[in-house]
């Protein structure tokens, strides 16, 4: 969902990422993190694509004009916003 937006860049992206899955705005240091932990993944599944196809091999099917690397590498920030306990904690 978030990278079939064009229009946003990174930063966008995160940031709509915290609004889908908390209704607000990440802080700069949570844009910050998120950020660099994308770089990292970005890093890491384009130097091993075949990490990066079996991890978008698992679940609902991405559009097929995604570029692999990408994905996997938005799946693990998503995971970490996902992951947040601000999302898996009621208040």
């Amino acid at each position: 969902r978030l990278l079939s937006e064009p229009k946003l860049d990174d930063n966008g992206r995160i940031v709509r990422a915290f609004r889908l899955a908390l209704s607000r705005k990440p802080t700069t240091e949570e844009a910050k993190v998120l950020g660099k932990l994308l770089e990292m993944q970005r890093k890491r599944y384009l130097a091993d694509v075949d990490s990066a196809k079996k991890l978008v091999s698992v679940g609902q099917k991405a559009a097929a004009d995604l570029n692999v690397s990408e994905l996997a590498s938005w799946t693990a920030v998503s995971r970490a916003v996902l992951n947040l306990y601000e999302t898996t904690a009621r208040f």
